[in-house]
């Protein structure tokens, strides 16, 4: 018997920051490297309630994409995948929800949730939020997820460009959360992998101040992650660091093996 492998290596390392405002860090990350599973949150509300939204969040997603015990992730098909994100999605969004109707304190708390899983298929992105996706290949970035806000819905309707400065007026505005409605519709979506692709989840701790030309340049530097990611960090950190930085960077490389088990 003859057992093909994941035909990629993924390679990943993560760092968050708090930043040189905020007290505490709302943001949240996690992974489950068998699944090539990497999930990130951006928590929201005040009693530190953002903290219990986004760590929450990550931990029932996480809970969730490892249910069925017997069938890992990676042998589903890209559409089983994508249905099971939805509706964990759905889940997620309803434990959180849950919660803040509980306490007092955390009336109304939400977060931003993303996550990325890489499929022999494909990469699988789904996400509700601001919190954002990227994958740098040939040197170019290019942004996988929309953010949920108000700025991007004027933007998609003509009324406002979405990178003018008058934009800051809307960025943070969320048109969708995890937890602040009883039902929220998360994006889900597949893009093609290639070998040498590296994507990266982030909090608008730094998309918020750095633009894509920004981000590009500084991983096109080199391929050492954890550089790449204290990089990032540190020029967020020198224009303001306003609010929590996370980054999770993830790099697809070549590895075709098969294992004979007979």
């Amino acid at each position: 018997m003859v057992i093909h492998l994941m035909p990629y290596k993924v390679q990943s390392f993560a760092l968050t920051d708090v930043g040189h405002v905020r007290s505490n860090n709302e943001d949240s990350w996690s992974q489950i490297p068998d699944e090539n599973f990497f999930v990130l949150a951006d928590g929201m509300g005040g009693h530190q309630a953002g903290e219990i939204a986004s760590h929450e969040a990550v931990a029932i997603l996480s809970r969730l994409v490892k249910e069925d015990k017997a069938k890992p992730l990676l042998s589903k098909s890209v559409d089983d995948i994508v249905d099971i994100l939805r509706q964990a999605f759905y889940r997620v969004n309803a434990g959180v929800y849950t919660l803040s109707c509980q306490n007092e304190d955390w009336k109304g708390m939400g977060t931003t949730l993303c996550c990325l899983i890489i499929h022999p298929q494909g990469a699988i992105c789904a996400h509700v939020g601001d919190s954002r996706i990227y994958r740098l290949r040939s040197q170019r970035l290019e942004q996988l997820t929309q953010d949920h806000s108000l700025l991007r819905e004027l933007a998609d309707l003509g009324q406002i460009e979405e990178d003018q400065t008058s934009g800051g007026l809307y960025r943070n505005i969320l048109t969708r959360a995890i937890g602040t409605e009883p039902i929220v519709e998360p994006t889900v979506m597949v893009s093609d992998i290639a070998v040498g692709d590296a994507f990266l989840l982030c909090s608008d701790g730094l998309s918020d101040l750095l633009s894509k030309a920004d981000i590009e340049k500084i991983l096109n530097q080199g391929d050492d992650l954890e550089e790449n990611a204290k990089k990032l960090i540190k020029v967020a950190k020198q224009r303001g660091g306003y609010d929590n930085i996370t980054v999770v960077l993830v790099k697809v490389q070549e590895q075709y093996e098969a294992q004979d088990l007979s």
